[in-house]
């Protein structure tokens, strides 16, 4: 097992690079733009490339700053600057996205430089969290203490991000390109590989009485308007050939994607045209080269020893009389492989949190974990470690600074991209219909054990950065066009996800006015929980009784003939005045 030193966190990245390439560099291109030397497109290609986004049209002069967290994971340290700086800089929130990043909203352009300068004392970077190159690489938050993970995928990750960070090969690709690690097949870490366009899952060989470790590689998958299943790449990649594998698929990608056409530029439209036997053995033929070569690559060394005397103390960890707490325990506490010791989830509502917030949060993983917390795909923050003689006392700590909602592990952890708030893409407020939700099941905690296997997502618009595709229920931001007006709307969509073994999208059901959504959800829920058979989950009862049942479920939702529509219907939910769907040039879409 391998624990990460700071000094390694903050090598991904290197401070004074970074300083010199980017911080100065920004702050001579914002007084370059505001002289008139250089066009509004030359600088939005220059700050996006350096994680900075405009917010919508209406918003202009304000930014969302995206943070890069390799793999998810930060330094006590790492976490409560990024509170400071939300603090000083932003609304005083910061999200937390299904990339494991962290975003900071409200931004003056003037302030960028200051902040890309603070989190480089901490050794993070903005650097490619935007833009058309490889993006943060995602990686499982359970890595070195997860039951059902074959091994540690951290080192490999932290190696593959930093041979990419700057590297010439991945700097002006036709679109961005996303990779992900999983510890183990059965997505129980949140790592979805075939959505991304390279997926590493994890894998072993037995070679005489060696154990090789491997990958199985996944290629060519995306969401967005048009969903793609990646393709297995490899059923087995040993390790030593990450770097040459990676660089060999980029290479393919940068000389075969559509620079004419935006929309087209992601790598499944590659696979998609040349077929995916073409696909691979065009990269075979660029790894084949780049072996031959005479380059050597790195690989980690096996995983070290843990430095930490682990005790097992005997305690055990077991429900009391606090109905809570007992819920807590359940749904966001999860016992590590190694006895004694737990990771414990924090789940704020839809991956907002504050300033304090993430300050308390960093205290607590100094006294509680090992000074480490990892972000989620989920939205979440965890933290190993936590000895189980602790956690009733991490508990107590939490719920004095809000963190301690239930249900990180369940139905009730609802995710959602910040949409029409702060996106130029967005179409609808998705914050507010995630928070909505979220107080569904707050009402309903009874559902929450029968369904802890569902989850649900929302998108303010149909690229998907919330990943609805592949949600039990997913909801997308959309507009309907009634009476003279605009009906902010949603459409749902069923039985996204891994199903038996199935990669699969959801199905659609239908367009919704926004205000009907949460009811819309209740309805498909407690069909399941009244039709379902003993031992049938969500995928099976909606195969057994067709998608059509569904519809004819939210069938009265959905009717947007103008007899039947409420003046309230025509104001978004969270706002006061008449919904118009107002866009811009999207910068951020999936």
């Amino acid at each position: 097992m391998v624990l990460n030193t700071i000094d390694e966190l903050a090598a991904v990245d290197s401070a004074q690079i970074y300083y010199d390439e980017d911080i100065r560099g920004m702050r001579e291109a914002i007084e370059s733009l505001k002289r008139g030397e250089i066009s509004e497109d030359e600088f939005k290609r220059y700050r996006l490339h350096r994680g900075i986004y405009g917010q919508r049209p209406d918003q202009k002069g304000f930014n969302m700053v995206r943070v890069k967290i390799p793999y998810g994971l930060l330094t006590s340290t790492q976490l409560m600057r990024i509170g400071e700086i939300t603090r000083e800089f932003s609304d005083g929130i910061a999200h937390i996205t299904t990339r494991q990043d962290i975003q900071l909203h409200w931004v003056k352009l003037e302030n960028a430089p200051s902040i890309m300068e603070k989190l480089a004392e901490v050794g993070l970077t903005t650097r490619e969290a935007c833009g058309n190159t490889v993006r943060n690489i995602v990686g499982s938050p359970l890595a070195g203490v997860s039951q059902n993970e074959l091994f540690d995928i951290t080192p490999y990750a932290r190696l593959l991000a930093k041979h990419l960070l700057r590297n010439q090969l991945n700097q002006h690709l036709p679109r961005k390109f996303k990779i992900s690690f999983s510890g183990s097949a059965d997505e129980s870490d949140g790592i979805v590989p075939w959505i991304h366009d390279i997926g590493y899952v994890a894998a072993i060989q037995q070679e005489d009485d060696k154990v090789r470790k491997g990958f199985k590689v996944f290629v060519g998958g995306g969401l967005g308007g048009q969903p793609r299943v990646a393709n297995v790449f490899e059923e087995f990649l040993p390790v030593k050939l990450l770097i040459p594998n990676t660089e060999a698929i980029i290479t393919v990608f940068n000389a075969l994607g559509n620079r004419e056409n935006r929309n087209k530029a992601r790598m499944k439209y590659v696979l998609w045209k040349l077929g995916f036997k073409e696909f691979r053995r065009r990269v075979n033929v660029e790894l084949s080269r780049i072996l031959e070569s005479g380059r050597t690559f790195p690989v980690p060394s096996d995983d070290a020893a843990d430095d930490r005397l682990l005790v097992e103390t005997g305690f055990v960890l077991k429900a009391n009389g606090d109905i809570e707490f007992n819920r807590w325990l359940e749904s966001n506490v999860v016992s590590q492989k190694q006895a004694g010791y737990n990771v414990v989830y924090v789940n704020p509502v839809i991956g907002d949190i504050t300033a304090d917030q993430l300050h308390t949060l960093g205290e607590l993983s100094e006294r509680f974990s090992n000074g480490q917390v990892r972000t989620t795909t989920q939205q979440d923050i965890v933290l190993h470690w936590v000895r189980s003689s602790d956690v009733q006392w991490l508990y107590e700590e939490l719920k004095k600074a809000n963190l301690d909602d239930a249900g990180a592990q369940d139905i009730s952890n609802v995710t959602s991209c910040p949409g029409a708030d702060t996106c130029n893409l967005g179409i609808t407020h998705s914050r507010a219909l995630g928070k909505e939700l979220t107080q569904l099941f707050h009402r309903q905690p009874d559902w929450s054990e029968i369904l802890k296997d569902l989850r649900i997502k929302i998108s303010g618009c149909q690229n998907s950065c919330d990943q609805h595709h592949i949600a039990a229920i997913g909801l997308h931001g959309a507009t309907k066009k009634v009476n003279g007006g605009q009906i902010p709307s949603y459409i749902v969509s069923i039985g996204g996800g891994m199903n038996s073994g199935k990669h699969v999208f959801g199905k659609t059901l239908g367009r919704i006015p926004a205000h009907y959504a949460t009811e819309a959800v209740s309805r498909i829920l407690r069909r399941f929980l009244s039709q379902r058979n003993p031992d049938e989950n969500f995928w099976q009862f909606a195969e057994r009784i067709g998608i059509r049942s569904f519809r004819e479920d939210i069938k009265d939702l959905s009717d947007f003939r103008p007899e039947n529509i409420k003046k309230e219907l025509f104001v978004d939910l969270g706002e006061v005045s008449a919904f118009a769907a107002v866009t811009g040039e999207g910068e951020c879409a999936a």
